[in-house]
């Protein structure tokens, strides 16, 4: 018995990239995509996704050139980003790849900047080390 390829048509969603065989006899398009059920399957995202690169390039910008450290609203403002609030895990990040500092001041405002900008400023430790103190006793 011979073996031959056989290709067969299927769908594959434009928001989550699952592809899928049509059950068979199905004659009409799928109303949603059966692995993310998105109804806008067949249709593109209007908008394009920034990257982490592109993202922590804008910032690190934004903070270079200020004279001073920037609270988010400010480095949204500066850099032109469209999130309203940042994505933790991309902030996590650039601790470690640009050396951000995010310093919370007394007044509960936390302001941005990057960590060769901090030699200047005097005090050198990061807001995370003096907020992480606490006393090894609980009391009862």
């Amino acid at each position: 018995m011979a073996r031959v390829p056989i290709t067969v048509m299927g769908f594959r969603c434009d928001r989550c990239q699952h592809e899928w065989i049509p059950r068979p006899g199905a004659t009409e398009e799928p109303r949603v995509c059966p692995a993310c059920h998105s109804a806008l399957w067949n249709q593109p995202d209007k908008k394009a996704r920034m990257s982490y690169e592109d993202f922590r390039d804008k910032i690190a910008d934004t903070l270079r050139q200020a004279d001073k450290p920037l609270t988010w609203t400010e480095v949204r403002t500066e850099a032109n980003l469209p999130q309203a609030f940042p994505n933790n895990q991309w902030v996590h990040r650039m601790e470690s790849d640009i050396g951000l500092v995010r310093r919370r001041e007394s007044d509960g405002i936390i302001h941005w900047l990057l960590k060769e900008a901090t030699l200047g400023l005097g005090s050198t430790t990061s807001p995370e080390t003096s907020n992480k103190t606490r006393s090894g006793a609980r009391s009862k």
